[in-house]
């Protein structure tokens, strides 16, 4: 999987994106119908993305059966499967290309801080379900794999301006090469500032607190390049860069206030493939990326004698990472094709303040994956596959697969799937010592790492059906499935004293608390604490528990109408009791729902309407309820010039209905964002 599609038997010659069912890439890193997939799988086409109005990556996932989407005022976005959602989404593989993006540091994505513009992607595969057997650890609940625009299918540019209240804008341009060489190339860059929050008063009267604002600007460029060598040999050359400030903080926070970060990241993907027939390919590919985050704030705390006392807070971070992988897929005979691959991957990291210590700390990560597709009769295709691999934080570790894929007819099919997947410790879970500092000395620890980790395990069962009914323009994806998660990787706050505290001092009327709640270790002399007993979080395992859910997705289309997609998804979490957390059964809101209407109109207009809507549930560690809700946007288009200029003019309003909660019911209300776009193409 890359830059290069690769084609099945008898695809070639035309344009498989563009078919009634469209191919995808993603389920088994080979390009197969969705009726053959062995994973189900959502694609959110160019289509669908114009029409939604999104100018960030992370929305569009909303637009997916099941998935929670939400801004965080003190950090990165943050995106969940059927719950168990929390300020880091470790537990979903993401790539851009086929190149995983996920930090070695927490395991997230860095939603807002991607080297890559909405305008510049073509589509967005989503596996929505454990994928481990084609992608190893981490593609644990998920897999998003953001496609981009090949250069080699554009030619010309465009020039988008995108303006709108609460100074938001976004100023972008695309050139493209001419289109008729061997070199085809794209460069798009943009500036994109933005006010996701405000500062919020917490509604309940004897706090009154101001909560945190937060405002990102961010500088993108972006080139993509393909290079035909020779008729069976392709390279292919990607380049990305991201940086920018952020502000955030609240103004009655004492360890929080109002200041400013800055991000950046950087990526190179470079590769080469050769179809040696129309059934065998082989490819190597080498991706690179770097992340540095920056943000220092001065902290406040009352000492015994009530008089505040000042250190410092800092993110300050700076990860590596290099992937190496080669990559051979073929046909053995009419019925059994095949495919394999090595992976070799080295993660760096450092950071004082997160592991209280100034060197870099190194992972290796070295995998074999594979899968055959063997098709016995005509109406049934057989599909096993796995992948073996050794982690420096998780040991070995095999995620096996089986599929059977059985057609009623060439437009319709049942899946049955099985198999195991799992999480490795990231490197904050496994390294974690994240302090503030006076200097040499220690005042607060925030994350403690105290005890080798398991890797989280999740056994699946799904059974899915896919259905294309031609004369009605309309596709059905459907299915139901059941989860086991083991080993849930939680984290469990405790009480921090420096060795030799003497809990005499304390008021009786909190002694025996506190020594209940006391960390399991003694700290080192360096740390002085202004107030002992402060809370700290430290990772363990945690309780098993069960996933049950069903879910479907209706697109209907028709000439001269319009479009609707419809998905539907209901979740249970249950058979974890005691839980670890109280919020992770209720995680999972039991319904969501999500349409997107697209009318055609007369003139060249289009208008659309986007509407989602949740049950009430909870994001955990770090996040809180969120109440039962519904968000709805419009867009209004016209387009204008030359056909296939790509020019238009539309104004768009999300979240018409005004401010939400996001992420904490009790301190954020996301900013509703109306603006005006006019893009220019020639």
């Amino acid at each position: 999987m890359g830059f290069v599609c690769l084609l099945p038997a008898g695809a070639q010659g035309s344009d498989p994106f563009f078919d009634d069912i469209p191919l995808v890439l993603t389920a088994s890193r080979l390009a197969q119908s969705p009726l053959d997939a062995p994973a189900p799988v959502t694609v959110i086409d160019r289509d669908m993305i114009e029409a939604s109005g999104f100018t960030t990556i992370h929305d569009l996932l909303r637009l997916v059966p099941g998935f929670l989407v939400a801004d965080i005022a003190d950090g990165s976005p943050s995106v969940a499967s059927h719950g168990l959602g929390d300020a880091y989404d470790r537990r979903i593989k993401v790539m851009i290309d086929g190149r995983t993006i996920n930090s070695p540091l927490w395991g997230d994505t860095k939603w807002d801080n991607l080297p890559l513009r909405v305008d510049d992607i073509e589509r967005v595969e989503v596996v929505r379900g454990p994928n481990g057997a084609a992608y190893g650890v981490n593609a644990f609940q998920g897999v998003v794999n953001i496609i981009t625009r090949s250069p080699a299918t554009e030619s010309g540019g465009a020039v988008i301006l995108r303006r709108g209240r609460d100074d938001f804008y976004d100023y972008g341009v695309r050139i493209n090469g001419a289109g008729d060489a061997a070199l085809d190339w794209r460069l798009s860059a943009s500036r994109r500032s933005v006010v996701n929050f405000e500062s919020h008063f917490e509604d309940n009267p004897p706090t009154q607190r101001l909560h945190g604002a937060e405002k990102l600007t961010r500088n993108v460029a972006n080139f993509n390049a393909t290079l035909q060598l020779s008729p069976l040999d392709e390279f292919g050359l990607q380049l990305g860069i991201s940086e920018g400030p952020s502000w955030r903080g609240g103004p009655h926070y004492l360890d929080f206030p109002p200041h400013g970060e800055r991000d950046r990241s950087l990526y190179l993907q470079a590769g080469w493939e050769r179809r040696v027939d129309g059934d065998t390919s082989v490819s190597l590919r080498y991706y690179r990326q770097q992340e540095r985050a920056e943000g220092d704030w001065t902290v406040l705390e009352k000492d015994a004698g009530g008089v505040l006392q000042a250190y410092l807070g800092s993110r300050d971070s700076e990860v590596q990472r290099d992937d190496l992988e080669l990559q051979l897929s073929g046909r053995w005979s009419p019925s059994i094709a095949a495919m394999l691959g090595l992976g070799l991957r080295s993660e760096r990291a450092r950071s004082l303040s997160l592991f209280g210590r100034d060197d870099w700390l190194d992972a290796t990560h070295a995998q074999l994956f594979g899968s055959v597709e063997w098709r016995p009769v005509e109406a049934l295709r057989i599909n096993v596959g796995g992948t073996l691999e050794s982690h420096d934080y998780s040991g070995s570790l095999f995620s096996p697969r089986f599929a059977a894929n059985y057609a009623f007819s060439p437009d319709s099919a049942l899946r049955f799937s099985t198999g195991t997947a799992y999480r490795a410790p990231t490197l904050m879970e496994s390294k974690a010592f994240q302090t503030y500092r006076d200097g040499d000395d220690i005042r607060r620890i925030l994350f403690r790492s105290l005890e080798p980790l398991q890797s989280e395990r999740l056994r699946f069962i799904d059974l899915g059906y896919v259905a294309h009914f031609r004369p009605q323009g309309l596709t059905l994806d459907a299915r139901v499935f059941r989860e086991y998660y083991e080993r849930f990787i939680d984290d469990r706050s405790c009480r921090t004293f420096p060795a030799g505290f003497d809990f005499d001092q304390l008021d009786p009327g909190v002694r025996a608390n506190f020594m209940k709640d006391a960390c399991p270790n003694r700290e080192g002399p360096d740390f002085k604490p202004i107030t002992p007993g402060q809370k700290a979080f430290y990772f363990f395992n945690a309780n098993d528990f069960r996933m049950t859910g069903a879910e479907f997705s209706i697109d209907w289309r028709r000439d001269g109408w319009g479009r609707a997609i419809l998905s539907q998804s209901f979740i249970r979490i249950d058979e974890g009791e005691p839980y670890s957390d109280r919020d992770i059964p209720d995680s999972a809101p039991h319904a969501t729902t999500s349409l997107l209407l697209i009318k055609e109109l007369p003139e060249r207009w289009r208008a659309s309407l986007g509407y989602y809507r949740n049950g009430e549930y909870y994001w955990i560690n770090g996040g809180d309820y969120i109440p039962r809700g519904e968000r709805f946007d419009l867009k209004l288009a016209r387009r204008f010039g030359a056909p296939g200029s790509d020019s238009e003019f539309s104004v768009t309003a999300l979240s018409v209905k005004g401010k939400y909660p996001d992420f904490h019911n009790g301190k954020y209300r996301h900013q509703p964002h109306l603006f005006a776009t006019l893009r220019i193409g020639w």
